[in-house]
């Protein structure tokens, strides 16, 4: 080879090496440099581990915090309400604290609140009767014993009343409240009562309870078979008479009271 020759390559080498060099300084065509474009993914995702274990805690407080604040806001609002419902019911005006006392009872006795308000305003209350006008707008509810055990006692008073009328509600809605055995004593009461008023109350007041006892049958055998035929005594004493199981005895007793009435009443 001459030396011409040799200079030619020579020359196109270093070119080449010069291109090469060139490339692996400044990179792709578009001029971004690699090593720069991956440390910004690292940089980034460095700061997004670094941030998440701080934002994730503080979301989760604050949360939390609102719903407590949100709770004692629900609670304030409902004392309030109740507070302002119970100096309403205690105005002598009746169809203003009537509606003010179902406004109550729609909030419901599970609130200890409206337990003691409505407690309060029965226990005010010296007349039976008025007593028993509260009653009315109360509906019972499942309650512990020692929450229950002061209703019962006012219960009671109401039908202490020398008003029979009110006696016979205050069965009623004592068989509605009591869902113990501690009732079957009340009823049986109820049903030797000389007051037929207050014995078809007793009546209707078994058929509403759990009581299903042989002396409270026998009582009601007994009232179906001495009571007037066709008479509202007869008729409740022989209803009441079948939610109970009755032997072959207990069942011809019954079927004689039951031919005592009138065949339109048998039907």
């Amino acid at each position: 080879m001459s030396r011409t020759s040799l200079l030619a390559v020579g020359i196109a080498c270093l070119s080449a090496g010069f291109v090469l060099g060139r490339f692996a300084s400044h990179g792709p065509a578009d001029g971004r440099p690699p090593q720069r474009a991956s440390f910004d993914a690292d940089a980034r995702s460095s700061k997004d581990a670094a941030r998440s274990p701080r934002d994730i805690p503080a979301r989760a407080i604050d949360s939390r915090t609102v719903s407590r604040a949100e709770a004692r806001s629900d609670s304030s609002t409902r004392s309030a309400d109740v507070r302002t419902l119970a100096a309403c019911a205690a105005r002598t005006e009746p169809d203003v604290a009537e509606r003010c006392l179902q406004q109550l009872d729609a909030i419901g006795l599970q609130d200890p609140m409206v337990r003691g308000t409505f407690l309060q305003l029965i226990s005010a209350q010296q007349d039976p009767a008025a007593k028993a006008r509260i009653f009315e707008n109360i509906t019972p509810a499942p309650l512990p014993p020692q929450d229950l055990a002061p209703f019962l006692k006012e219960l009671e008073s109401v039908r202490g009343s020398s008003d029979p009328e009110v006696r016979a509600d205050g069965l009623i809605r004592t068989a509605a409240w009591d869902r113990s055995d501690a009732v079957a004593g009340v009823l049986r009461e109820g049903l030797y009562d000389s007051n037929a008023e207050i014995a078809r109350a007793a009546a209707t007041a078994v058929r509403a309870s759990n009581v299903r006892t042989q002396d409270i049958k026998y009582a009601l055998l007994t009232l179906a078979t001495d009571a007037a035929p066709d008479s509202q005594l007869h008729r409740s004493a022989l209803e009441a008479l079948g939610d109970f199981s009755l032997n072959r005895e207990e069942y011809l007793i019954y079927r004689t009271a039951l031919d005592r009435a009138a065949p339109e009443s048998r039907r």
